[in-house]
């Protein structure tokens, strides 16, 4: 160590100017030390120089001079700051919101300036207030969340939100076009910081609000083209299929997704793509099946897990776009590109009954039912939930549903009985066998027994044509279908009732069969006769109560067809000749 000192040595002796550099930056290395330490002595208990709040200098006081000089500069009443805008004012009542100036705490803070007890960084906020000095607000509290309020009260009257342009599908088809208009915003937080540095300055005068102009109008020949381009697309349809659905974007979705501005908006394709995904994912799904003997108890079909490509979503549903506006057919299908993880579980791995693979699905609404109706129907759906039917064995309804009666759960609904309609307990349960009866025929299943309905039951026609239905009333009116599969089928049964949505599925073993139900029509519509009122004197005078309500007559068909590797296997017409029916009104005759 000795020895490299004095090689060290020998060398700065023998360069002079090397000598001198490092003599000047040990002197100006001592002077500046030597004048930090002045410059602190010198202001020893006291505020370092050029340290203000607001227009109070506070240099070369002491820590109670400058609370003593920071009270007398306080007003003696909490003021109140007018913010403005446009010639009108709006009061801010400071004493309101429990405002507090702080002295002491502040003449601390200002004597802390330089202080902090790290010598580098004490040292160049030391430079720093002599060379452009401190200005400090003055600490103090207040009531936050009420100033906020205030401050947001006064945002929400001057708020004017803007408008953007929007085309409108009409019902009766026509594009209407809202052109649109800017609008202004309060910048609430750049306010806040206002108000906040004028009440640390001690400044109250008044303050101007700060403004956000927001720019959405576009001229007047954007506008035009874009309701061409609307009147072009409003008949259009693209169809994005995924896995073994299709979701369509037609009409007002279509037209939402046009950009003013020329193509469409980058933005709102991003969003379908963002719903679409929020639709599509799903983790994979390990298969579930327990069985106690009688029926299933608990089942999960095995699913694969999906996840949607977004980013390659969003640039093909942008060119689809493209292409749909250009080109004159009114569809376009666009397959949509997923990512599908197996299950480790399948279905078949956890029964040996041949329950593998989804052979059909039946669907309908009740909108509009009575809570008792919905509650039957769903007690309906709990019972046939989880049936089995071994292969050759024929499927009965009333069988399976069992007794239906208040004993067994049911509730008194509107029933159709005897050329009426009546409160009777089970009313509902036709919603649950004519949705077994669309699920026996979607899955190929040969049907045994089917009665329709007397007269047209509007759930019936929700979401389906009419006359595909089945009416159900033991022990004499039953829908029966046959397993003719190589496999026990099993069906499952659920009932919706917050969004009135019954769906049954049937799985089993599929032997390659298809089915389809096609030209539904209907004729010999014929209206329903007059209103017929009945006196009852069980009812106070001038009540008049509906019990029956009207429906047209009609008769209607549909063809039914399954198919094997392209042959026939069955088919059949399905008939209905639907009465027409009068409304039925009770009125009082008694007394009051």
């Amino acid at each position: 160590m000795r020895q490299g000192f004095k090689k060290l040595y020998k060398k700065i002796v023998k360069r002079p100017r090397l000598k001198w550099t490092l003599i000047a930056l040990g002197v100006v290395t001592v002077l500046m030390i030597a004048v930090v330490a002045a410059y602190h002595l010198a202001f020893t208990q006291r505020v370092f120089p050029r340290v203000s709040v607001g227009a109070i200098e506070l240099s070369n006081l002491t820590i109670p001079e400058a609370e003593s000089l920071l009270v007398k500069s306080l007003p003696r009443e909490i003021p109140t700051v007018n913010l403005v805008l446009g010639g009108n004012e709006w009061p801010l009542e400071l004493n309101k919101l429990r405002l507090k100036y702080e002295p002491k705490t502040t003449a601390q803070k200002a004597y802390l300036l330089g202080r902090g007890g790290r010598l580098l960084p004490d040292i160049a906020a030391k430079w720093r207030l002599w060379w452009r000095g401190e200005a400090m607000d003055y600490s103090y509290t207040v009531d936050e969340s009420g100033l906020a309020e205030k401050l947001n009260m006064v945002a929400d009257q001057l708020d004017e939100p803007a408008i953007e342009p929007n085309l409108t599908l009409s019902q009766d088809g026509r594009v209407e076009l809202t052109p649109g208009r800017n609008g202004r915003l309060v910048d609430r937080s750049e306010l806040m910081e206002l108000v906040r540095a004028r009440i640390g300055r001690l400044d109250f005068d008044q303050i101007g609000i700060p403004i956000e102009l927001v720019t959405v109008a576009v001229d007047g020949g954007k506008l035009s083209a874009a309701q061409e381009r609307a009147e072009r697309l409003k008949e259009k349809t693209i169809e994005l299929d995924y896995d073994d659905n299709t979701r369509q974007v037609s009409g007002q979705e279509l037209l939402d997704l046009i950009d003013f501005n020329g193509g469409f908006s980058e933005v709102k394709v991003a969003s379908l793509s963002s719903f679409l995904a929020a639709e599509i994912d799903r983790p994979a799904q390990n298969a579930l099946f327990n069985f106690d003997g009688t029926r299933v108890v608990e089942f999960k079909p095995a699913l694969p897990g999906l996840k949607l490509n977004e980013a390659e979503a969003r640039a093909m549903i942008a060119d689809s776009l493209a292409k749909l506006e250009g080109q004159e057919e009114a569809r376009l299908a666009v397959r949509l590109p997923l990512t599908k993880t197996e299950a480790a579980v399948k279905t078949e791995d956890v029964n040996d009954l041949g329950i593998k693979e989804l052979l059909g699905v039946g669907e309908s609404t009740f909108h509009g039912s009575i809570a008792t109706r919905e509650h039957n129907i769903a007690l309906t759906a709990a019972r046939l939930n989880g049936v089995l039917v071994p292969p050759g064995e024929v499927f009965s309804f009333n069988q399976m549903v069992g007794d239906v009666s208040a004993a067994t759960g049911y509730q008194s609904a509107y029933i159709i009985k005897d050329g009426r309609t009546i409160l009777g307990d089970g009313g509902g349960v036709c919603q649950d066998s004519t949705t077994v009866f669309r699920a026996a025929l979607d899955a190929g299943l040969p049907i045994v027994e089917r009665h329709a309905h007397s007269y047209r039951v509007k759930y019936y026609e929700q979401n389906a044509p009419p006359g595909i239905d089945a009416t159900v009333y033991a022990p004499s009116v039953d829908l029966k279908f046959k397993n003719d599969t190589p496999a026990h089928i099993l069906v499952q049964a659920l009932a919706d009732t917050g969004s009135n949505y019954l769906r049954v599925e049937i799985y089993g073993t599929s032997d390659g069969r298809e089915a389809t139900v096609e030209n539904a029509k209907i004729w010999g519509q014929a209206p329903p006769p007059a209103p017929l009122y009945q006196d009852d004197p069980t009812l106070p005078l001038g009540t008049v109560n509906q019990v029956d309500w009207a429906a047209w007559g009609a008769k209607t068909s549909f063809d039914w067809r399954v198919t094997r590797n392209g042959e026939v296997i069955n088919e059949k017409t399905f008939y209905s000749n639907f009465r027409p029916w009068q409304a039925v009104y009770l009125r009082g005759t008694g007394g009051i």
